[in-house]
């Protein structure tokens, strides 16, 4: 079995950033701590490339179709993400690579926490449950993974309402419609709003042993952004 992981990306100078958390620290930071995350995501992205026990082929998917050739991306293969809301685009990226690859991942550099592990265990519960959506669903009503390996009608994608606290719960009750199952992972935040950003400077401290140095390379910036406000 031949997956493909697509982590969704953004490129600084042609979208603009993390706007819910530019409100909250100011744009210049917003886009620090955008740079620290998708450092922390390609870091992960190695270690499924060098040690996962799964043939998985990670992916860019980008927001704008000028980057794909950017030398800035070309550590893995990018594909554009299309035009149109967020639905379509992870249609499009989706059914993109269900067409070369038998199963496939999306995940964001909204959630730099994300680990080897958590990817493993999406792809053991995928290969339990082949006709299921897996999810790993956020603390906000979101989702922060997505593996599936079926044919997801395109409504379903599109006729969700995202970044909204019942995002998931729709996701879930579209796919019900059409007899698709779900199963989840564990649940972990993304990083929308300072809050956010609070939480997952206290959850990379837990997990601080355990973290690959990209990460750790953003918990110092988070401490040091947190020391600065005291």
């Amino acid at each position: 079995m031949k997956g493909a992981l697509a982590v969704f990306a953004k490129t600084q100078g042609l979208s603009p950033l993390k706007t819910r958390l530019a409100k909250g620290i100011g744009t210049s930071n917003a886009q620090t701590f955008y740079s620290y995350s998708v450092n922390a995501v390609t870091a992960v992205m190695h270690e499924v490339q060098k040690q996962s026990e799964h043939d998985l082929t990670p992916h860019w998917a980008l927001a704008e179709e000028a980057a794909t050739n950017l030398q800035q991306w070309q550590s893995f293969n990018t594909l554009w993400t299309g035009e149109g809301g967020l639905g379509e685009r992870m249609h499009h990226v989706y059914q993109s690579l269900r067409n070369e690859f038998d199963y496939v991942i999306l995940i964001g550099t909204d959630s730099p926490q994300i680990n080897l592990s958590l990817i493993n265990t999406a792809i053991e519960k995928l290969n339990q449950n082949p006709e299921s959506c897996i999810f790993g669903p956020c603390k906000d009503g979101g989702f922060y993974l997505l593996a599936a390996q079926i044919k997801i009608p395109q409504q379903v994608w599109t006729q969700v309402t995202y970044s909204n606290e019942n995002t998931l719960s729709e996701f879930v009750n579209k796919l019900a419609v059409h007899n698709i199952k779900t199963e989840l992972l564990k649940p972990m935040q993304d990083v929308d709003t300072l809050d956010d950003m609070r939480a997952l400077f206290k959850t990379l401290g837990r997990q601080h042993k355990s973290l690959l140095p990209a990460q750790k390379m953003l918990i110092t910036w988070l401490k040091e952004y947190f020391k600065s406000k005291v």
